[in-house]
Formats: structure tokens, sequence, C-alpha cells
């Protein structure tokens, strides 16, 4: 897990982690933990404490020490201090609604508060501009209306609307709405329903939108150093943004370099032992709401399971407080040089999930081991393939070698679809290489229908393949892949050598620029990506408390006073959803899960 997706950029130091189903089997290994029944004695219990829990005085946030005028005494704070914490509304003010104020205090859209005489004096003071918003007569959001921030741009392939209901655009590998290609044999129960098929996608409850502030709220504007928590509504583009694909043409020749292999199968996880050579880490650093199970915690809960046709990983009942289970399993064995391949007959996908499948090397230091990226994104953005590599194993991919007249054509996806395809990795300077083609598809839009996913790495390239099932090649399906003949379903290349002899020096090992790899999968849950990026996605004000009057999207490296991975944290409310109000057990039943027939790994 590496790249984050368009948003990493503005994201402080990552620390990176070092190593780094749904339902029950056919033969209903006990109830599923939403099913089972609670004491009457465990409810009055739970009663009892909620009502504690209200009255609890919450701790209030660390003042700052300001040389801005003070009208009352501990009431109002001005001045940012990086150092010590936020702008901090007390006393009389931390009960104005954001976007209005009072003869003393004015109250930022992110929630700060400033001196009223500070509004609509010609100077932003908070971090969103909403001070300077609405001055002169601007046009303002209508009675009864919240403006849609987190709707995606023109030319995004976002699978998620704001009503909760599914739009997904047509990919240039025709994926289809609906199930109907799912694996037969499939007689897992989800929500007490049992198919034959993956479970039923049925669409989340209807929004429940935040009552419209007074003031108008602001355009989204640069994000300035530091911006997060509260603030992170100045991010100027939704998440789910992506360009229109470029254009492309026909004729060209020598699109892609070939190895000329055909490939012997050497590893493959299937059938009731799928989970058998895989080792369950539980370490997290990317301060998620999440634990990680062991192996045997994991198939006590269900988390992972393993049928004759199909193997399960999914999200698990809650875990203590504000944390949710789940699994992360790495291949005990490792490789250098193969063809991997997977056949997903559903992928997890949702508002806080953060699904990974991605390479990683046991034996040298990260980055400098390598990796890749070939499933990873959260909330509804889209994924991307990327890698990722240190200083000492350098590269910088020639753009020309993806973007040739007549051949398929890459677009670099970092930065915003700006990047410069330097694949060394020191977050948040440098974020990796990800040349892939467009449009990108999210996590609901590959759950509609089963795809293989498969990665090629050789001396000289990577490729990474999607597939749709119904179009599986017959070499691979026998046994035999011959990947050379698969160039229509390449959705990211990385072509190391050419690079290196079209610009010498600019990837000048090529051959060794990851040592051997082991496979990760693993389902994660906001953290330093999914919860710092809520509010620009359709998530805000759709799951979870609202936004801002509830909660805050916090980032973890940045968190401004707000407790990381904490009850005022939106994607966290969410996923961890201790009082039942947000149905986010039954959103993640439904949604958050791994359905894989198989994993294969080949070698020549």
């Amino acid at each position: 897990m590496g790249t984050r997706a368009e948003d990493v950029e503005a994201r402080a130091l990552l620390t990176h982690e070092d190593a780094c189903s749904v339902g029950c089997t056919s033969t209903r290994l006990g109830q599923p933990w939403w099913k089972k029944k609670v004491p009457f004695f465990m409810l009055v219990l739970g009663v009892v404490g909620l009502i504690g829990h209200k009255s609890l005085t919450r701790t209030p946030p660390v003042q700052v020490v300001s040389d801005a005028a003070v009208t009352n005494e501990g009431e109002l704070i001005t001045t940012y201090d990086a150092a010590t914490g936020p702008f901090t509304c007390a006393g009389a003010s931390a009960g104005l609604t954001p976007g209005t104020g009072d003869a003393t205090a004015w109250r930022c859209m992110g929630g700060a508060c400033i001196s009223s005489a500070q509004r609509c004096d010609g100077t932003p003071q908070c971090f969103d501009s909403s001070d300077e918003q609405g001055c002169g007569g601007s046009a303002s959001v209508g009675a009864g209306t919240m403006p849609n921030f987190g709707g995606a741009a023109t030319g995004s392939n976002t699978g998620m609307a704001a009503t909760g209901t599914s739009s997904s655009s047509s990919s240039s590998s025709n994926f289809g709405g609906g199930a109907t290609g799912s694996s037969p044999g499939n007689t897992y129960h989800y929500g007490g329903t049992s198919t034959g098929g993956n479970p039923a996608i049925v669409p989340p409850p209807a929004p429940v939108h935040a009552p419209a502030p007074a003031f108008p709220m602001p355009t989204p504007g640069p994000a300035p150093p530091g911006s997060s928590s509260s603030n992170s509504i100045s991010f100027p583009k939704a998440s789910s943004y992506q360009p229109p694909p470029p254009p492309e043409s026909t004729g060209g020749t020598d699109c892609f370099e070939h190895a000329g292999v055909q490939y012997a199968e050497v590893w493959k996880a299937q059938g009731s032992g799928f989970w058998d050579d895989f080792y369950y880490m539980t370490n997290d650093e990317n301060f998620m709401p999440v634990q990680y199970l062991t192996k045997e915690e994991a198939q006590a809960k269900q988390v992972t399971v393993a049928d004759e046709d199909h193997a399960i990983l999914r999200a698990g009942p809650r875990a203590g407080h504000l944390k949710r289970t789940s699994a992360k399993v790495v291949t005990n064995k490792k490789w250098t040089y193969f063809l991997m391949a997977a056949k997903f007959n559903h992928v997890p996908w949702g508002c806080g999930t953060w699904p990974a499948f991605w390479t990683r090397s046991p034996d040298v230091a990260w980055p400098n081991g390598g990796e890749l990226d070939i499933l990873e994104y959260t909330n509804e953005i889209a994924s991307r393939s990327s890698l990722h590599v240190g200083v000492a194993n350098k590269c910088t991919l020639d753009q020309s070698e993806f973007r040739k007249p007549g051949c398929p054509q890459f677009v670099e996806a970092e930065f915003n679809f700006t990047g410069d395809s330097n694949c060394v990795t020191h977050y948040p300077e440098a974020i990796g290489c990800a040349p892939n083609r467009l449009p990108l598809m999210n996590g609901e839009q590959m759950a509609a229908q089963p795809i293989i996913m498969a990665a090629e790495w050789t001396k000289n390239f990577l490729k990474v393949f999607r597939i749709p099932a119904s179009q599986i090649p017959a070499d691979l399906e026998q046994g035999q892949p011959t990947p050379d003949q698969w160039d229509q379903f390449i959705v990211a290349y990385y072509p190391f050598a050419a690079s290196d002899r079209n610009n010498p020096g600019s990837c000048p090992n090529s051959a060794d620029l990851m040592k051997a790899q082991q496979l990760v999968l693993q389902l994660g849950f906001c953290g330093d990506w999914g919860a710092k990026v809520w509010l620009n996605s359709t998530c805000a004000n759709n799951k979870g408390p609202a936004l801002p009057s509830q909660c805050v999207a916090v980032d973890p490296h940045n968190p401004m006073g707000e407790q990381i991975a904490g009850p005022r944290d939106c994607c966290t409310a969410f996923i961890t959803d201790e009082q039942n109000q947000y149905g986010a057990d039954e959103y993640l039943q439904q949604n958050a899960y791994f359905d894989i027939s198989w994993i294969k790994v080949f070698q020549r």
C-alpha cells in the first residue's frame, strides 16, 4: 500500500507498513455476528453505560496564546499556531453554528472561530476563506440546500452518487452492471438471504443531510500548508476526480515490450485450503480504526472463510472502542519475476473502506525493496496501479513509451494526473509512478461482475491487466498463460528498460528494480487516506454523522487538535458505528468483502 491516490500528495509524511469472509460457509460455521441475540441484561448495561457516557464532560481543546484582541477572556482565539493547535471556539463562541456569528465572534465553515471584526475585512482568516465569502452581495446558497463538495468533476468516473444510488461510466473493458456474472455455487448467507451468486447489492439508505447553514458555503480554493481536519473543505477537487481519457487511435506498432514466455504454474491458493499458505499480520501503521486478526481469530469470527469454490475476506464485527475487525494476509512464499493472476468475484467497496492487493519485499526495507500496488482505493476513489522504489534503485519512466501514436494511451495518475513518472517514493514530496489507462474503475464498478487481475514482472517491464472473467484467455484457463497475447487488457504499464535506453541513467537497474516480492491482501478502514478525504467524497453527509456540525475529517498526520481515529472523525464514527445509528454493519455486510476463486503464480 504505497500511493494513496490523487489526494496523497496533500498529506504529511506517511509511515509505511513494515509488512506491509463475508458471511458464512455453505455449511454455516455458526451464526454470523450480526445475527446473534444479545441477552437482555447486557442491553440494560449498555443503556446505563450510554447514559453515563453522555454525562461525561469532554476535555476542552488546548487553547493557543494569541496576540489578537480578546473581548471575553478565554472565549476567542484568532491566531493559528501550528506548534500547539488550531483556532479554538470556547465559551459563547462554541455554540455558534458554522457560518454565523455575533458581536464578538464569527465561526468559520470549517469550525474555527475568528473575531467578528475580521469578517469581510478583505484578508482571509479562516483556512477555508469562508470569512471572506458572501461579502458584498456574492451569490448565496439557497435555503434548505447543501452544496455538493463531494461531486465528481467533469470527466470523472464516479460509482457512488450523492443520493446513495450508483452511477457508473462505461470503460474500455465493457464492464456491465449487476451481479449476473457471479460465481456459481456460492451459497453464503448475507443478512439472512441465501442466494446462488454473490450477495445482492442493495442501494444504501437515503442520505440524511445536515441543516443548511445560514451563511453560504465557500467555494473551495487552494489548500493551505498543513490543511486538514475541519479545514479540509479547501481541497479544490472531489476525491473521485479523474480527467477524460485521452484520444486513442489504432495502427501503432511495438506498443508494448513482450517477454516471449509461456509460463507454468508454481503456486496457488484455491479451495478449502485457500488461506493455508498465508501469514496473518496484525500491525497497522496507517492510523486506522481497525483490529487485524490472527488466523485463529479471523477464522473464528468468519472474517476469512474458505470453501471448495471460493474464499472470503470481509469486514468483521466491532472490537472494543472505535475499532472494527478485519484481516491482512501475506503469502509465505516470495518470487522474483513472475506472472500473478487472481479471480475476484467481488471486491470491497464503499464509504470508509480501504482495500488493497499489492506486493512487498520481506528482505529489504521499504521502499528500496520495491512495491507494486495492483488494486488500491478508498471511499469512491477509483483504483489505480502504482509502483514505489527507493533512491538506491531509482527509476523515472519515459512517458513517450506509453503514449505512442496509434497505441493505447496511459496517463500518469499521481499528483492529480500531472506526475512526472518518477517512481522514487518519499512521502509527501515523492509518491511514486502510476501510468494507468483511463477511465479508472472504482470498487463498486469492479464488484459489478467477476474480474481477473494479473501482473507480469520481468527484467524489462511490469504490466498490470484487468480482464473480465467472461473473457478469460484460454491459455490462462488451461494453466499455460502467454500474456504477450493480452495487450487489450493492460491497464498499467511500466517500461523500465526502454526508459533507460531512451534516457541513459533514468532507470539504471531495471533488472534489479525490485527484490523478491510477496503478495499482500487486506481490507482496512479510514486511516491516513480515507479519513482525510472524507469531506471531498460523496460519503460526507451521506454516511455517518453530519459534517461539520457533528464531525470533522481528521488528517492523522496533522490532526489540528483532534483525536486521530477518534469519535469526532467522520469516517471512524461511521465505520465503528458504536450506537448502531448509521447502519454500518448492514452496509459493510453487503459491500465490504473480497470473494476470490483463486490466486495463482506462474514462472517461466
